[in-house]
């Protein structure tokens, strides 16, 4: 009786594994697939935020800036006398303020450049601080590579537009 209850099972087990299989029947390929769209209309790509495309215009009268390596908010050893001379500047006069504007290449994202740009703000701000600036006469913003002062896609042009602006106010 054993044997037949083994035979048994094994048999269900067979018969409900088979009807786990496939319970449809396969369709073959289309003899025709359909022919793909003659022209495609894409959409347009996503504009910036409209804080980063309207930035205003950078102001054209010659203002200290500082300039920083290729991905990096270290101040050069070079900025710091600049930045000595703003201090000068800020300690002699009582309502002077100034706006520290961090700027990069056009190198990266719009969104790693405004984050750079902040960073590289904020790293003359502190040092400033550091030369006994009041915070309150200090400014930071980023335009990120919205602003170029130097136009062109060379290495000279990146360069230089790797720098935060010093405006006097």
């Amino acid at each position: 009786m054993t044997g037949s209850r083994t035979w048994f099972g094994l048999c269900a087990f067979a018969i409900g594994v088979s009807g786990l299989a496939c319970s449809h029947e396969q369709k073959a390929p289309p003899a025709h697939p359909e022919a793909p769209p003659v022209a495609v209309r894409r959409a347009a790509p996503p504009q910036p935020p409209a804080e980063v495309a309207q930035a205003p215009e950078p102001p054209r009268k010659e203002e200290p800036s500082i300039y920083f390596d290729f991905d990096s908010a270290l101040l050069r050893p070079e900025s710091h006398d600049v930045l000595q001379k703003v201090a000068a500047n800020l300690r002699g006069s009582q309502r002077a303020k100034v706006r520290i504007e961090g700027n990069c290449d056009e190198l990266g994202t719009i969104e790693y450049n405004m984050a750079l740009g902040e960073e590289r703000a904020r790293a003359a701000q502190s040092y400033l601080l550091h030369l006994g600036v009041p915070k309150g006469r200090l400014q930071t913003v980023s335009y990120g590579s919205q602003r170029p002062k130097y136009p062109g896609h060379d290495d000279d042009a990146h360069a230089k537009n790797r720098r935060d602006d010093l405006v006097l106010r």
